[in-house]
């Protein structure tokens, strides 16, 4: 029925929706017609326009969705139960995961082979919303947001440095070739202050992979991670621009509160650490 209703908002029509899952118009109205009796409220109503949601309809969008996932997750979680002892979801920022999951994922692996892992690649507020819907149950992320349910735990620090595939000094960063980037708030705070002269740019870019793809194809200067620049100096494609400050940046771990003492959260926050440490 969740499939259903979640089809139907989509298409706003019920022959459509009807089409789509291979069944008849109908069943499509039997099934719609099952969900507002349970939750005692209309879904849709339709009129020569078309089908549209009702307020209640839209208010339980949001929630059709979360617990589809929740009963995928649950299958998931039954089917698996004789290869795996646990299934944990991990979300990780989307600036990191080339330096940590390979390493990561290795170590899990060798030292939890009973663990199954789901990774999400995100943003931090994405991210910080499904931690407090239980679809995650672990983040690495750059940008912290205080909420009672959540605990952040700082287990590493990223460091940025500015290259460039034709300035030497700092002195000769010109605005005209300079992709500045935007990676977190925080960055974009200490950026600013500490170099307001390259703050009004005509480029800015929020992704790591992006810059780096920019700077390996058409050149320019811009500050990327310090495991991030090491191919691109190995392969002379830039080189470190002197007198440019190191922006560092902390790296968050966050959790729900009931997951905080978990034994294999613990655990898996230590592999993290050991894997950013030699990172």
């Amino acid at each position: 029925m969740l499939d259903t209703f979640l089809d139907l908002i989509e298409t706003r029509n019920f022959n459509r929706t009807a089409e789509r899952l291979g069944v008849r118009q109908s069943t499509v109205s039997s099934r719609i017609r099952t969900l507002e009796q349970m939750l005692g409220k209309q879904l849709f109503q339709r009129s020569k326009s078309g089908t549209s949601p009702t307020a209640a309809g839209a208010r339980f969008q949001e929630l059709a969705s979360s617990l589809k996932l929740h009963w995928l997750d649950a299958r998931r979680n039954v089917q698996s139960i004789e290869a795996f002892d646990q299934l944990i979801r991990i979300g990780l920022a989307s600036q990191m995961y080339e330096r940590v999951l390979e390493s990561f994922l290795n170590r899990v692996r060798s030292t939890m082979p009973k663990l199954a892992l789901y990774v999400e690649i995100d943003y931090a507020d994405q991210m910080i919303l499904d931690l407090t819907r239980g679809n995650l149950d672990l983040a690495v992320l750059y940008s912290p947001r205080h909420m009672p349910d959540l605990h952040y735990e700082q287990i590493a620090e990223e460091r940025y440095v500015m290259v460039s595939s034709n300035r030497l000094h700092l002195s000769e960063v010109d605005r005209s070739d300079y992709i500045r980037a935007n990676y977190s708030l925080p960055f974009a705070h200490m950026h600013k202050q500490l170099l307001p002269q390259l703050e009004s740019t005509p480029l800015s870019v929020g992704n790591l992979g992006a810059i780096v793809f920019l700077l390996s194809r058409r050149g320019g200067t811009a500050y990327v991670t310090e495991a991030a620049s090491e191919p691109l100096l190995a392969e002379g494609l830039v080189r470190a621009v002197a007198e440019a400050p190191i922006i560092s940046h902390p790296i968050y771990s966050a959790v729900h509160v009931r997951h905080r003492h978990s034994h294999v959260h613990r655990r898996l926050l230590q592999t993290l650490k050991l894997v950013m440490d030699k990172g």
